[in-house]
This record gives structure tokens, C-alpha cells and sequence, in this order.
């Protein structure tokens, strides 16, 4: 039942954030969205942003962590894309509360992950510091793609995005693997 009162949390905060501002939803409402009481709220999350970044993590993370590779992080790129237009008000909201953070965050992160899958695939003995700087910069650059697109309206269609970062991060890490690693040899 305990996985059950999540999702019927996560899907209540879903539908609340369509027409109140997340920094306005209570924790009353979600309870009675939901069909729970207060303390299986808290039995599960520390506040309510606890459960957003728990619904992004669920929902995203795991379709996107599954198999992911320098071969398809493009399609699984695709994949949070398509969630952020059809929960567009969710992750709006995130980005527009108090905790934006918290959205910025994991953006980042999932960029982060995207790159360091395509970073491993191409060389697994690439230095850890060089590793962590393509995934800093490109995952933050993903991060920001994102965001820039939800401040829009996701107005750019969602293919155009997909080819933007392709462009970018298809030959360039592996172009700067193999020149860091002649320049250190």
C-alpha cells in the first residue's frame, strides 16, 4: 500500500498544480486529492517538495536510467522531454516556486547522467577530472536547454531540442577525449 499512497500522492500533486500554485497547495489538499490522511503524507515525505522531487525521480530518472548509453541518450532525452510536455504545469510550477532549485537540480542531474553515459561509452579509462568536467559543462548546458524551454512556453517543438544538444554533444566529447588524450601523452 505504501508504494500505492505515493502515487496517488504524486498523481494528487499532478492534478492540484493544474490550477493552484504549487507554493499554494497544502498538505490537506493533497491528503484529500488523494484519499489519504495527513499522516500518510508525512509517513512518506518531509514536505511537499519532498514529494515533487520523489514524482520527477519516479517518473523521469527511471525511463531515462534504463539502459542508457551514447547510442540512445538522444531517444532517452526525448523520453524527459515528452514527460515535461505533458506535465508542463508540474514542472512550470516547480520552476516558478520558492524551490526552484530543487527543479534546477534535477535538470542537471539528468543531464549529468545523459553525458557521463555518453562519456563512459566513448573511453571508460578517460581521467575522473576531465570525465567530471564534460559532465559539468554539457550537463549543465542540457540543464539549461531545458529550462530556457520551459520559460518559453515549450514553445520550440521538442525534435529541434533533441537535434540542438545532438549537434552539440555527438563528436564533441569524443573529440575532446582524443585530444586530451594525445595532449597528455
Amino acid at each position: 500500500m505504501s508504494t500505492q499512497a505515493k502515487k496517488d500522492l504524486a498523481f494528487a500533486l499532478k492534478t492540484l498544480v493544474q490550477t493552484t500554485a504549487l507554493d499554494k497547495i497544502t498538505i490537506d489538499a493533497l491528503a484529500t486529492k488523494a484519499q489519504v490522511n495527513r499522516n500518510t503524507f508525512y509517513y512518506h515525505f518531509g514536505d511537499i517538495y519532498d514529494l515533487l522531487r520523489w514524482t520527477l525521480e519516479q517518473d523521469i530518472i527511471s525511463q531515462v536510467q534504463d539502459h542508457l548509453t551514447a547510442k540512445n541518450w538522444a531517444a532517452k532525452y526525448a523520453i524527459a522531454l515528452n514527460y515535461i510536455l505533458a506535465n508542463k504545469a508540474l514542472c512550470l510550477e516547480a520552476l516558478h516556486s520558492h524551490q526552484r532549485d530543487l527543479l534546477e537540480t534535477f535538470l542537471f542531474e539528468l543531464g549529468a547522467q545523459m553525458v557521463q553515459s555518453v562519456v563512459v561509452t566513448i573511453d571508460d579509462d578517460v581521467t575522473p577530472l576531465l570525465a567530471q568536467d564534460l559532465v559539468d559543462f554539457y550537463g549543465s548546458a542540457i540543464a539549461s536547454q531545458i529550462i530556457k524551454w520551459l520559460l518559453t512556453d515549450c514553445d520550440t517543438p521538442k525534435d529541434i531540442l533533441v537535434s540542438r544538444a545532438t549537434a552539440i554533444l555527438d563528436g564533441t566529447i569524443e573529440f575532446i577525449i582524443n585530444k586530451n588524450k594525445h595532449t597528455s601523452n
